[in-house]
């Protein structure tokens, strides 16, 4: 980029401010101080505009393409040889104030892209030798640094445990809801919760190699992709703009009148079809990614707009990853003290699962414990007012004699039994449940919009018709392996229908390619979001809701800037034929046209 193109670029305003101030000198001049002043007014209007348009012109030259700029440029130089300074700076003003608006508009989109940042976990609390955590900001944060995570924060870095122990809720790494247990030397990922214990953290990745940091350079070249659409406009252009070009030779040749020559030139400018398209994919994926909705490419806006057919995976998408008591089954005993007993227990527990009962315990007592012991893998055996407690599954209660014949919990959900003095008394199931939104909006997505409903599930058929059994689904398929999810949506794509599987794990990752369109929860793995389409960075229906409806809204706003575009051309045409339309006058309708193209798109910011 040359000096003088960069001085355009930094100080854009200021020579539009400028030329603006000039253009007004011209007028008060022509009406107070005689038509020397006007003229050279003008003359300074167009020269300053022209200049970075020459230089546009000729860089598109080198590369054998006549852009728009040199169609205008010519324009301009005609003006000047046939002495109407006042049609050259009028025509090169508007074209500044339109490239003005058009950088306007993508600064908008850009900054709502930056706010994407704020998703992501801005401090965390670096660990300095002997003296007390430092909270600092996450940029200060490098590979070796150990940072401390409290229960209930998000890691804010890609490392490994090198000190304490917790649960931490992956549920879109592993496919399983039951948060799992971190030691030392295991591994944690950025954007993961820890929902018990205390961990420090040695730091492998942070900033941009981040999962948000990604998410961030995945918008900016989605913005820089082009669609369907566009591609074809871009191919007309490089046709139509010489084709212009030749036409306004022969008009000029033929009728040896250069002002209509020039004429020819302006009106023949594709301004508005070539900008309309970008400025609607560009306003269309930064308002998507304000809203934390990563769309890659305008293609994907087009191809989820086909979309008739919505497949899910269930865990930590359609459910909230999170276990909760589902049934109670009291088998021995006072309920109520069975309750009482078991939530003492659980009281001391960072068990993921202890916390689920814990939520679900109805009284406030507790009874002191007077010993505990943790059996790994099984469960905990205490002493609790004399009595022998055994709480955990079916193992530690088979291994210490406990008869379970009159257990009857369903066999789809995690068990949790509790046994008195080798008497079992209480048993609980806990399982994952839908997100409350889920019923809601599938309903919506099924009645109102009319998609077919798909959910494909590692889990037990059981599993997913029984948690699927509150919402309008048309297919429910469970026990299947990623290979078949895979091929559940290739069956579905022979059939004629458009796809959009809705994922959140590596295990999703065939499945998510395969699609028509592939879509990833912000939450889980960064193999699944790396090869999706569309990413949910808040991991929410409602975001898949708006994502839908955005692909819609930004398609129809680039068919209603392409109408405007040609009819424009039409409309002048019709004007230059019947004697209404010059060269100045000509360039204030081109002009206006993408100005409304412009501000059309901006519509999809607002949205």
């Amino acid at each position: 980029m040359s000096r003088i193109q960069k001085f355009y670029l930094d100080h854009q305003r200021l020579v539009l401010i400028v030329m603006t101030t000039l253009l007004a000198v011209a007028y008060l001049g022509k009406f107070y101080f005689g038509m020397m002043i006007y003229q050279l007014a003008m003359i300074l209007v167009a020269l300053i505009g022209v200049i970075p348009l020459v230089i546009r012109a000729g860089e598109s030259l080198r590369y054998k393409i006549i852009s728009i700029e040199s169609l205008v440029s010519l324009a301009v130089i005609g003006a000047f040889v046939i002495g109407e300074y006042n049609e050259a700076g009028i025509v090169v003003w508007l074209f500044t104030f339109g490239d003005w608006l058009e950088t306007i508009t993508l600064n908008k989109t850009r900054q709502s892209i930056r706010e994407l940042t704020a998703l992501a976990p801005q401090t965390a609390l670096r660990i300095n030798g002997h003296q007390a955590p430092e909270e600092v900001d996450i940029d200060e944060v490098e590979p070796g640094d150990q940072l401390l995570v409290k229960t209930g924060s998000q890691i804010p870095v890609d490392g490994s445990v090198v000190a304490g122990d917790g649960h931490v809720n992956e549920a879109s790494l592993t496919g399983e809801s039951v948060p799992v247990h971190k030691r030392v030397q295991d591994s944690v990922s950025a954007g993961t919760i820890l929902t018990s214990g205390t961990l420090t953290v040695m730091t492998e990745q942070v900033g941009e190699d981040t999962i948000f940091g990604k998410l961030i350079e995945l918008v900016e070249n989605a913005q820089d992709s082009q669609t369907q659409t566009q591609r074809l406009i871009d191919r007309f252009s490089q046709f139509y703009t010489p084709l212009v070009l030749v036409l306004a030779v022969l008009v000029g040749l033929i009728s040896r009148d250069l002002s209509l020559a020039i004429t020819v030139l302006v009106l023949g400018c594709p301004g508005a079809l070539v900008i309309g398209v970008p400025v609607s994919t560009v306003a269309g994926i930064g308002t998507a990614a304000k809203k934390g909705i990563v769309v890659k490419g305008g293609r994907v806006l087009e191809s989820l707009r086909k979309v008739d057919t919505l497949v899910f995976d269930k865990t930590g998408t359609l459910t909230v990853g999170k276990p909760q008591v589902e049934t109670v089954q009291n088998i021995n005993g006072d309920l109520n003290n069975n309750w009482r007993l078991l939530a003492s227990l659980e009281s001391e527990s960072n068990h993921p699962l202890a916390h689920a009962i814990l939520e679900a315990y109805p009284g406030e007592d507790f009874d002191p414990i007077d010993h505990s012991e943790i059996i790994e893998g099984r469960g905990i055996v205490a002493q609790i007012n004399g009595q022998e407690v055994l709480v955990g599954n079916e193992r530690l209660m088979t291994e210490s004699g406990i008869s379970l014949a009159q257990l009857s919990l369903p066999a789809e959900s995690t068990h949790v039994l509790m046994a008195v003095n080798r008497q079992l008394r209480l048993g609980i199931a806990v399982m994952d449940v839908l997100r409350p939104e889920v019923a809601s909006i599938l309903k919506e997505f099924k009645e109102k919009q009319h998609y077919q409903l798909v959910v494909l599930s590692g889990d037990h058929q059981a599993v997913t018709e029984s948690v699927m059994r509150q919402v309008p689904i048309d297919l429910v398929r469970g026990d299947l392996l990623p290979a078949d999810k895979q091929a559940v949506i290739k069956q579905l794509q022979d059939a004629g229908h458009q796809v959009a599987f809705i994922g959140d794990g590596i295990n999703d990752s065939p499945a998510i390619t395969q699609a028509n369109v592939g879509i990833a929860m912000g939450s889980g793995t960064e193999a699944a979001i790396e090869i999706a389409d569309v990413v949910l960075v808040r991991s929410t229906l409602e975001q898949l809701k708006m994502a839908l409806s955005y692909s819609k809204r930004t398609v129809r706003n680039m068919r209603q800037n392409i109408t405007i575009a040609i009819l424009t051309v039409v409309l002048l045409l019709i004007g230059l034929i019947a004697g209404y339309i010059y060269m100045a006058s000509g360039m204030l309708v081109h002009e206006l046209s993408i100005l409304i193209v412009i501000l059309n798109g901006m519509r999809l910011i607002r949205y």
